[in-house]
C-alpha cells in the first residue's frame, strides 16, 4: 500500500469511510454530488462511456455510485489516506481508488487523458484549492469537463457548531463565487453553476426519511429559480469546460 509522504490538516480517517457506509446522511450527500457528476455528464457530453478521474475519492463510494448511473467507461479515482483507500469497500470491475495528491496527480494520469474530472467536497479540505483545480485542469480532455462542488461556508459553520459534520477538517472558505474563480483561473469555461441540497430536503435523511438523489435534485431544480428560497441551499456546484490547453500547474 503507497503512503503518501505530508500529513494535511484537511485529509478525513478510517472513521469517515465506515461512517458513509452505515450513516443515511452521509450516503445520502455522496449519492447527490455523484448525481450532479451524472447529470453534468448527460447534458455536457452527451455519453455514458467515459474516462472519469474523481480527485478526493475516499473509498470510492462516490465513484462507484457514478460508475452505476452512467455504465460502461473507466473510473478512476485518486484519494490521498492510505486509511480511507484501505477501508472495506468492494469496487466495480471498471472502478478503481489509488494513491495520489490532488495538488500533484499521479504521473500515471497523462495531460489531457480524461474527459472529465470530479472534485466532489475537495476544496475546502485543501490549504492550496487554486493548485488542484489547475491539476485538474491539466489532465482533462479539450472539450471535457471539470465538475467541483463545495459547501456553503455558513451552513458549514452552523453545522459543525451543531456537530452535524466535521467542520475541523476543512481549512479553506470556499464559496460560490470563489468556486467559479478557482475555475476560470485555471483556464476553464464556466458552462453551468449553482446551488443543492435545499436545506429542508436536505435534513430528511436526519430524521431517517429515504430520499433518493433525483428527488432531491429536482427540488433543488425548481427552489434555485427563486433567490430567497435558493439561499437555503448548503451545496455550489460549477462545471466548467476546457476549450484550451493549460499550462502545468506550478
Amino acid at each position: 500500500m503507497t503512503t503518501l509522504p505530508i500529513t494535511y490538516a484537511g485529509v478525513m480517517a478510517a472513521e469517515y469511510a465506515v461512517a458513509r457506509q452505515e450513516n443515511n446522511v452521509l450516503r445520502f450527500r455522496y449519492r447527490t454530488r455523484g448525481e450532479v457528476v451524472v447529470r453534468a455528464v448527460e447534458r455536457f457530453l452527451g455519453s455514458r462511456r467515459v474516462r472519469l478521474l474523481d480527485v478526493g475519492a475516499a473509498a470510492g463510494r462516490s465513484l462507484a455510485y457514478i460508475a452505476q448511473r452512467l455504465g460502461g467507461g473507466r473510473y478512476v479515482g485518486v484519494e490521498y489516506s492510505h486509511e480511507l483507500r484501505g477501508s472495506d469497500f468492494d469496487l466495480p470491475d471498471n472502478v478503481k481508488v489509488i494513491a495520489g495528491d490532488a495538488m500533484s496527480l499521479p504521473s500515471s494520469i497523462k495531460p489531457g487523458s480524461r474527459d472529465v474530472v470530479s472534485m466532489l467536497a475537495l476544496l475546502e479540505h485543501l490549504d492550496d484549492p487554486q493548485r488542484a483545480v489547475r491539476e485538474a485542469a491539466r489532465v482533462v480532455a479539450t472539450g471535457g469537463i471539470v465538475v467541483a462542488t463545495a459547501p456553503n461556508p455558513v451552513w458549514d459553520h452552523w453545522a459543525g457548531r451543531l456537530g452535524l459534520i466535521e467542520a475541523k477538517h476543512h481549512v479553506s472558505r470556499i464559496d460560490s463565487k470563489r468556486l467559479v474563480r478557482l475555475m476560470k483561473n485555471a483556464g476553464l469555461e464556466i458552462i453551468d453553476s449553482g446551488r443543492f441540497m435545499w436545506a429542508p430536503v436536505a435534513s430528511l435523511p436526519y430524521l431517517k426519511i429515504p430520499l433518493p438523489p433525483w428527488l432531491g435534485l429536482a427540488v433543488d431544480l425548481v427552489v434555485g429559480r427563486i433567490p430567497l428560497l435558493r439561499r437555503l441551499c448548503v451545496n455550489a456546484f460549477v462545471v466548467g469546460r476546457k476549450v484550451r490547453e493549460t499550462e502545468d500547474a506550478p
